[in-house]
């Protein structure tokens, strides 16, 4: 109830701040039916398929924004949680909700990282609250991350799922946009495995993708542009 009712708000301050612009009639349709809905104690989430991206955004309502909800418990409720938040998910079964212990991941982060896989493997702990938050984070979301590699670094970009090769260049840099070639490409599960570019091509690994290309999660990539 809360974030509706901030979200309420958030509308009225947004109405305000540019009733003196003269809002075009999407912009004023769009907070009628979100004022409609979030009064009605509704999600405005169907709204997101009938209005563009730009225009939630510009918005910045927070009812619209992706929520995740943590559940901090102890030591004994990890990793499948307890009776407040099972509580939690009853009510909430729409949400991405993740279970973690504060106390762990002090305990964990505390440690040097040689040290880290052996006290979760010996606490029977797969992965920690703060990697399973940044999963969820992405999912919640829409983000992939893709990794470019070349003779002085190999890094990571975010980038929106499903984006083509050639929006993934751009944000690397607008000229690497413009002037795409292709992308040499293979999964980071191979390029790990083959240590690298080179042998990937020798064993048949590395692909060459076009500006079409779909980018997936992990893939390492080197892109060709023109002069």
């Amino acid at each position: 109830m809360t974030t509706s009712y901030v979200s309420l708000d958030n509308i009225i301050i947004y109405w305000e701040k540019n009733n003196k612009k003269k809002l075009d009639k999407k912009e004023s349709s769009f907070l009628e039916e979100c004022l409609k809905l979030i009064s009605g104690g509704k999600k405005p989430d169907e709204l997101k398929k009938k209005y563009s991206k730009n225009l939630i955004k510009k918005s910045a309502l927070l009812s619209l924004k992706p929520r995740i909800i943590v559940c901090n418990v102890d030591e004994k409720s990890l990793p499948d949680g307890n009776k407040y938040s099972n509580v939690c998910k009853k009510k909430f079964s729409d949400e991405n909700i993740i279970i973690v212990c504060a106390d762990i991941e002090d305990q964990i982060m505390s440690l040097q990282a040689k040290y880290r896989k052996d006290f979760m493997f010996e606490s029977g702990i797969k992965s920690t609250g703060l990697d399973n938050l940044i999963k969820t984070g992405y999912r919640a979301l829409g983000l992939s991350t893709f990794f470019t590699s070349g003779p002085e670094e190999s890094r990571a970009w975010t980038i929106e799922k499903n984006s083509k090769a050639v929006d993934a260049a751009g944000v690397i840099h607008t000229d690497f946009k413009k002037k795409f070639i292709r992308a040499e490409t293979a999964s980071h599960e191979d390029f790990i495995k083959y240590k690298g570019f080179n042998e990937c091509k020798n064993v048949g690994k590395l692909r060459l993708e076009g500006k079409d290309y779909i980018v997936k999660d992990g893939d390492v990539m080197f892109f060709r542009t023109g002069a």
